[in-house]
């Protein structure tokens, strides 16, 4: 019983996973400056540095793995790959503040959270009919 109780007390793949993308985005949109100069100048850094970057961004993407993941195991999610999915989650965060020159001509930042954020989860969600097959055959088999 507690575990029907816990099912219904945490947020669902999906919820998490949009409060998570706004989050990260929002990071990278206050710090834009410092995304901007990670990915020009990581290069030029000393390896211990450098590996405290690539560090950093291993943790970030294996957030975005875990919880896509999740979402597959609890057939809310149909992705073949969720590590694949993770980075271009990760790389769109990145690309506000790198192409944040052309991307504020043509929407305000919570536009293009949004915007991204509804376009992946059209890409990874699943239909509502295989969604609700699914959750069914997993509540039969318990």
């Amino acid at each position: 019983m507690e575990d029907c109780a816990d099912d219904l007390v945490a947020p669902s793949p999906t919820t998490v996973l949009v409060e998570l993308m706004r989050k990260f985005y929002e990071r990278h949109d206050d710090n834009q400056d410092i995304t901007l100069f990670t990915y020009q100048e990581t290069k030029n850094l000393p390896g211990n540095a450098r590996q405290s970057i690539f560090d950093s961004e291993a943790h970030i993407l294996t957030v975005f793995d875990k919880l896509l993941t999740r979402g597959v195991e609890e057939g809310e999610f149909n992705i073949g790959d969720p590590k694949l999915i993770a980075h271009d989650m990760v790389v769109l965060g990145h690309a506000w503040a790198l192409r944040r020159w052309h991307l504020r001509k043509q929407w305000a930042f919570k536009t293009y959270v949004k915007k991204q954020t509804d376009a992946m989860l059209r890409t990874i969600t699943m239909d509502k009919n295989t969604a609700i097959a699914n959750k069914q055959r997993k509540e039969s088999c318990r």
